[in-house]
């Protein structure tokens, strides 16, 4: 009986930090106005610039330039050889959960995107997450995001994972990194206006990133 309420306990935790975490990313949806795009004249369509409220601009080309037709094969880009997801489970305070498990909360995912896939020119997620990419099992796909990348979008990838992981390194708490990444490296991010303490999760889902 004990088992059943931590689980429930452990699964309503889960949702609320989930619920946070899409609430804050809708409030930068309605500040930054992610969705707008101002075209600039050009001669060359795959060059022409197109501008986001928020300031930041991408091409057509760049776009291409980092993603593939086709999925291609699958190679680990966040092994459990670097501390990527340990440093994120230690600055999130889940210190009840193991980092190199393959399920992980899926908060996990929201981050990855957030902080990870966002360096990437704009619409270059978008064009991800619509690529043909069939549920297997539960919650997870057959494709990782990155296998939609080529050579040149993968070692941009591993890129920006190691500077997440730098600037993980020099941070206090989950939402110290969130604060120095963003500002660092011009992204968007959402100021608390109270502080809120760690969630412990208990339950897992898999991870989707």
């Amino acid at each position: 009986m004990k088992d059943k309420k931590k689980t429930t306990s452990g699964e309503n935790a889960v949702d609320k930090e989930l619920k946070r975490t899409l609430d804050r990313e809708e409030q930068q949806r309605l500040l930054f106005g992610a969705d707008a795009l101002l075209p600039q004249k050009s001669f060359d369509i795959e060059l022409e610039k197109h501008q986001l409220r928020s300031g930041l601009e991408f091409t057509i080309r760049e776009v291409k330039d980092v993603i593939s037709e086709l999925a291609g094969a699958y190679y680990p880009m966040f092994p459990n050889s670097i501390p990527f997801f340990k440093l994120m489970f230690k600055l999130c305070g889940w210190d009840n959960l193991d980092a190199n498990a393959f399920i992980k909360p899926p908060v996990v995912a929201i981050y990855i995107k957030k902080y990870i896939y966002a360096r990437f020119a704009q619409e270059v997620l978008p064009t991800l997450l619509l690529k043909e990419n069939p549920l297997v099992s539960g919650y997870i796909k057959k494709y990782k995001l990155f296998q939609f990348l080529n050579a040149d979008g993968l070692r941009l990838l591993e890129t920006y994972i190691q500077q997440a992981i730098a600037m993980m390194q020099e941070s206090k708490d989950w939402y110290d990194f969130e604060l120095k990444y963003t500002k660092e490296y011009n992204l968007p991010m959402q100021l608390k206006c109270v502080e809120v303490k760690p969630v412990k999760v208990v339950k897992l889902y898999p991870d989707q990133a």
